[in-house]
């Protein structure tokens, strides 16, 4: 096993401006989110550094005096090798260090994603391990309703599997909507739950369809003025959806989805309060088979992925459908495809100019219909994906376990787009003086917010910062933040009027006006694996941009 030396430089008297108080060789636990902690004395002020994103350390920085750190475990250790960090803390000039150690503990399916004929059938996922038979691996699970292994009162274990092998009985699927599963390896953990995730796959099948092919193609392309705005220059958003058959439009059900998506995409403060400033169109697309999946015709070629949110989709389609708005300005629309679908699905395209790589306004936001038009559900992501990312370009405010902390280039990029005003709602400094949202923080209109430094952003657990627990672009549940409220009032007064970004004090007698009536900004509530799995979202792709 590979240890890192101690290391230290002492000052001339040879005496050391850091001491540790605990040992100076950790083993720290292989799963994650597990803490352990370092204990130690400096006579000067001191900052912390790791040479490694599998571990966490906070605080970061300190003053003279004794101290502990907590390390955090950020991801599961299923490399099959050791992993190793060193944690330095420098102080007066003297440098000294602890070697963290991780070992290996895995449980890897061997297969991730597991398709079933529509008729039902039988599915066997298998998996390697090194952890010994005596080991508590257990396997949790979602839709039962319609597989069929164990009892669901019943936790499993590798006792009750044959080998590394789980044979799955799948139901034949009458529902109409494809359907997925999510398995979901795990060991004991010292957690709320009890246990901690080591490894995921999906069993996906896909309903039986209907025959029913569209006849009637004489509504494709009908563009309906929607709302038409009556304050500034008119931001225009273009509304269509994929997977709907001429029958959806005849008996009004595709009218009824564009006129929901509309409304959902006001919900929300400030664009509540701004609505006049925009002009909405919804587009008749007329799909051949209602429904939609790569089994399916439609306008827009949708395929849901059932192991991620994202959406695959024709993009010249949808910039065709887009463009059959008369005097559209292209440059500064956003559109939105509703896919008529019940899967949890969302994406966000962000394009830029495809010669100079310079990031503009155009956008394309997707989102699954989920537990139907009306439902919450969808609301949120709608919100989410459309007006956050697509409106705003704001980035997601959490992180993948999968993730540490970004590289170099990613930082330089980050960097790059803030001066665009994308992404204004993270950033990669832990100094409260010098955040993007440093007015915010300390000031006591929004003491209620709670709005501080959060690590776990941009898809990073580490060394990426929020302004809140929770708000729309972490766990979509709760209103959109200050800090995004004010990149998004921003955007509209830059489309609507041209106007520059407002300083804070014009933003916050803008706010303190029509701030959301909902608050939900504090300490997250406590959620199972399966809710961080189905609210995490893929982040929005940024195209033509490097």
């Amino acid at each position: 096993m590979a240890v890192v030396a101690l290391t230290a430089c002492q000052g001339d008297d040879g005496s050391s401006a850091v001491n540790f108080t605990s040992s100076t060789v950790m083993e720290l636990p292989s799963v994650a989110s597990q803490q352990s902690t370092v204990s130690f004395t400096a006579t000067a002020d001191w900052t912390v550094t790791l040479s490694s994103d599998w571990v966490s350390v906070s605080p970061r920085r300190g003053s003279a005096g004794s101290h502990t750190l907590t390390l955090t475990t950020a991801s599961t250790n299923r490399t099959k090798t050791t992993r190793t960090a060193q944690l330095t803390i420098t102080a007066g000039g003297d440098r000294r260090s602890v070697s963290l150690i991780q070992s290996s503990k895995y449980a890897i399916f061997d297969q991730k994603e597991y398709s079933v004929d529509a008729i039902g059938g039988q599915v066997m996922l298998t998996f390697k391990s090194n952890i010994e038979q005596t080991e508590d691996i257990g396997l949790r699970y979602s839709r039962l309703d319609w597989l069929h292994w164990i009892d669901e009162s019943r936790r499993a274990t590798r006792a009750e599997w044959t080998g590394n092998t789980i044979p799955i009985n799948v139901d034949a699927n009458t529902t109409g909507e494809g359907r997925v599963a999510m398995f979901l390896l795990t060991l004991p953990a010292d957690s709320e739950e009890g246990w901690m995730g080591l490894d995921t796959a999906y069993i996906y099948q896909p309903p039986v369809r209907d025959d029913y092919t569209s006849a009637d193609y004489s509504a494709d392309g009908t563009v309906t003025l929607m709302q038409q705005a009556t304050a500034g220059r008119g931001i225009p958003i273009v509304i269509m959806g994929d997977g709907f058959a001429d029958v959806d439009v005849a008996d009004g059900t595709y009218r009824q989805v564009m006129e929901q998506s509309m409304e959902n995409l006001f919900s929300e403060e400030p664009v509540r309060s701004l609505r006049d400033y925009f002009t909405v169109y919804a587009v008749t697309a007329v799909s051949r088979n209602r429904g939609v999946g790569s089994d399916r015709q439609t306008v827009f070629s949708t395929v849901p992925s059932y192991s991620s949110s994202d959406i695959a989709y024709n993009q010249d389609e949808v910039v065709r459908y887009t463009t059959m708005v008369d005097n559209l300005d292209f440059d500064h629309a956003l559109s939105v495809v509703i896919v008529n679908s019940s899967s949890h699905n969302g994406v966000t395209a962000l394009m830029s100019n495809a010669e100079t790589k310079e990031p503009g306004q155009y956008a394309i936001a997707l989102c699954s219909l989920m537990e139907g038009v009306e439902s919450e559900r969808f609301r949120q992501v709608l919100t989410h994906e459309a007006i956050g990312h697509g409106l705003a370009k704001l980035a997601d405010e959490y992180g993948y376990e999968s993730n540490g902390g970004p590289t170099a280039d990613e930082i330089s990029l980050l960097g790059r787009l803030h001066r665009y005003q994308w992404m204004t709602n993270v950033d990669t400094t832990d100094d409260p003086s010098k955040v993007l949202w440093a007015p915010f923080i300390g000031d006591s209109r929004y003491s209620s917010e709670a709005i501080g430094l959060y690590e776990g952003a941009y898809t990073y657990t580490l060394d990426v910062y929020r302004p809140t627990e929770e708000s729309m672009m972490r766990g979509n549940e709760s209103p959109f933040n200050a800090p995004s409220r004010k990149a998004i009032y921003d955007k509209v007064m830059l489309l609507g009027e041209g106007r520059a970004a407002s300083t804070h004090d014009e933003f916050a007698a803008f706010d303190a006006q029509h701030k959301p009536q909902r608050w939900h900004y504090g300490t997250s509530a406590t959620r199972s694996p399966w809710q961080e799995w189905r609210r995490r979202l893929v982040p929005p792709k940024m195209l033509n941009f490097n």
